[in-house]
């Protein structure tokens, strides 16, 4: 959003927020007071707000580039005795604080500054959206028609955010062209390049690179965990499919740790702790990587999955570990392979399965070669770019419903 269109807005929304976003004010400033080290800030809704000179200084929202809105203060520059000279409630609702030694006034949306506290709620992890499932709570991905998703941000918007809900999604229309897949990509952002290409192939081949390009059964597995950074989403975009078998198969790898951590936890405790090792060789390439199978962020969140029994290098781990790391597999890929976990459905010419690759695991069943042609167009997609898109869309949103307020 440029700052001009801001201007056009009646108070407070023309005030300048530092990002490219409206805030809806869902709670006015009734006061503020300077204290010792912070600006204490009284809302309408009874909440409190602490907000240190240092932070409100570095978030200036006039001290950014007007196009970019990349900060260009200095906070490191700042005086050591920077402090608030004065503090008010403007007329506009902001909150605007005189500061010294420096010579400046900065102003503060009140919608942005309650959006932005930090003073009263707890850190929360990236994943928090998630909600975990197994065949007994969804039968199948959330469907969606590629026309609509195109023609309508808020039909796209659903369609992103159950993927970051369930970790997978499913549409259906999508052109049976080579290309496709890429343009359903780019709709989300930029195409992640990989060993196998911006975008791949699974079809039978008669010099495979991986199990993929066989009619082989293949057991719910993420795509590389080989690599220091995994994929984050991957999609297939089916062109044609009339085989005998090939069904696919999705799991969620984030409730086989939940059903470890409850039934197994020396299991979940070795597997989220101990590093296992992957590796993906072949006549052109040798990528490895050592990681616990199950990833936990810093907010001790599920994070992430490794799991792929072909791509397991020679694990080395304390030899007093062995025995109970490979029982601790053994109960993984045991839980993932029961059907209470799985879900299966077959992709039809024209669908394409977006999944979360450092979540879903996924797999196929077994299918005749000789039966007919089975062909998905593949490509990943990291998950900033999931992320990215899907805080664009929100942002959209909520202006939509900002304006509409004000025009009425």
């Amino acid at each position: 959003m440029e700052p001009e269109e801001r201007k056009e807005l009646p108070a407070p929304h023309n005030l300048p927020t530092g990002d490219f976003y409206l805030y809806p004010v869902v709670a006015s400033i009734v006061k503020a007071e300077i204290r010792e080290r912070t600006v204490v800030v009284e809302w309408s809704d009874s909440t409190v707000s602490e907000f240190h000179f240092l932070w409100l200084r570095d978030n200036c929202p006039c001290c950014v580039h007007p196009y970019t809105l990349e900060q260009t203060y200095e906070v490191v520059n700042a005086p050591k005795n920077l402090k608030p000279a004065e503090v008010e409630v403007a007329s506009s609702g902001a909150l605007a604080i005189e500061w010294e030694p420096e010579d400046h006034k900065s102003i503060f949306h009140p919608g942005w500054l309650k959006k932005h506290c930090y003073s009263n709620q707890a850190p929360t992890s990236p994943n928090m959206k998630s909600v975990s499932w197994d065949s007994l709570t969804r039968t199948k991905p959330d469907e969606y028609d590629w026309e609509k998703i195109i023609r309508d941000e808020e039909v796209e918007l659903q369609w992103l955010q159950s993927v970051q809900i369930s970790g997978c999604a499913l549409i259906h229309g999508v052109p049976q062209t080579d290309p496709a897949v890429g343009e359903v990509a780019n709709r989300i952002g930029v195409v992640r390049h990989s060993n196998f290409g911006d975008l791949f192939d699974v079809r039978v081949d008669f010099d495979p690179v991986s199990n993929s390009n066989t009619g082989l059964e293949l057991p719910p597995h993420t795509d590389l965990p080989t690599r220091e950074y995994q994929p984050g989403m991957q999609l297939l975009h089916c062109i044609t499919n009339n085989v005998k078998g090939g069904n696919s198969t999705l799991v969620d790898g984030f409730r086989v740790a939940e059903e470890l951590q409850d039934r197994h936890p020396r299991a979940y405790e070795l597997l989220t702790t101990v590093s296992w090792d992957f590796a993906n060789r072949s006549r052109t390439s040798d990528y490895r990587w050592k990681a616990p199978m199950i990833g936990l962020d810093n907010f001790g969140e599920l994070f992430e999955i490794r799991a792929g029994s072909w791509l397991r290098y020679p694990l080395q781990a304390p030899p007093d570990l062995m025995d109970e790391m490979y029982e601790a597999y053994q109960i993984f890929e045991t839980t993932s392979h029961n059907k209470k976990f799985q879900i299966k459905f077959r992709l039809e010419a024209g669908d394409c399965i977006i999944f979360d690759n450092r979540r879903i695991l996924h797999g196929r069943t077994a299918f005749e070669a000789q039966s007919g042609n089975r062909h998905l167009r593949g490509c990943y997609v990291d998950r900033d770019e999931l992320r990215s898109r899907v805080r664009l869309l929100e942002g959209n949103k909520s202006r939509r419903s900002i304006l509409s307020k004000i025009e009425r």
